[in-house]
């Protein structure tokens, strides 16, 4: 994984846990909650889009067999 994906996940991960924290307050503001899901879903489809082409990547990429495959036969057993 690279690192920006790593960041972005840790990001991901913290303002989850900040709007959790949040909803259980006695105070919750409702237009901080809404700010704080709007990146959160901002931040998701960054990561969702990066997976997606990361998957592309992986799965386009050049194929290269091995040479090793299966002993020639020489003749003798």
């Amino acid at each position: 994984m690279s690192r920006r994906f790593i960041t972005l996940l840790e990001r991901v991960s913290r303002v989850r846990e900040m709007i959790d924290r949040e909803q259980r307050s006695n105070a919750a503001s409702p237009v901080r909650l809404i700010r704080m899901k709007q990146l959160y879903l901002n931040l998701s489809e960054k990561l969702r889009r990066m997976t997606k082409q990361q998957l592309i990547r992986m799965a386009s990429a050049p194929r290269f067999h091995s040479a090793r495959s299966a002993p020639a036969y020489s003749g003798r057993w």
